[in-house]
């Protein structure tokens, strides 16, 4: 098992910031597009991608919405949650899912404190924005 307090810039590749991972004791996979699969201890599954050409790691996680909810409320729940929450950026690719997006730049490297750090803040801060947003009760 490897240890990284620090990667540098040519050492953030899938691999390694799955090695970070492992290191703090997650539980993390690579799946078969060579993104970083983090289950989270709520049971949750927050996927992280490299982007070596941008320098930038992207945490992003993937709620349903009911099918109840209409598209009104859940735009206006997603304005909501961009207005008011900082950390990360909401979105809707399809009327069913609603994402959200962290981007962390690791231009001239990256310390393994700074991206656990930042994928527990950012699981943190997106379950905790649903849980206190979620007024009409639109996330499954």
């Amino acid at each position: 098992m490897k240890k990284f307090s620090l990667l540098e810039e040519d050492q953030v590749t899938p691999g390694n910031v799955l090695q970070l991972f492992e290191n703090a004791f997650m539980t993390a996979t690579l799946d078969e597009d060579n993104d970083i699969r983090v289950t989270t201890e709520f049971g949750a599954v927050i996927l992280v991608k490299v982007h070596q050409d941008q320098k930038i790691l992207k945490y992003l996680s993937m709620l349903g919405f009911k099918d109840s909810a209409t598209d009104s409320s859940k735009l206006a729940f997603l304005n909501e949650l961009n207005t008011t929450v900082i950390l990360s950026r909401f979105s809707m690719p399809r009327a069913d899912i609603l994402l959200s997006e962290y981007f962390l730049p690791y231009e001239k490297g990256i310390s393994s404190y700074q991206v656990i750090n930042s994928f527990r803040l950012f699981e943190l801060v997106t379950l905790a924005a649903i849980r206190e947003y979620d007024k009409a009760n639109l996330v499954e």
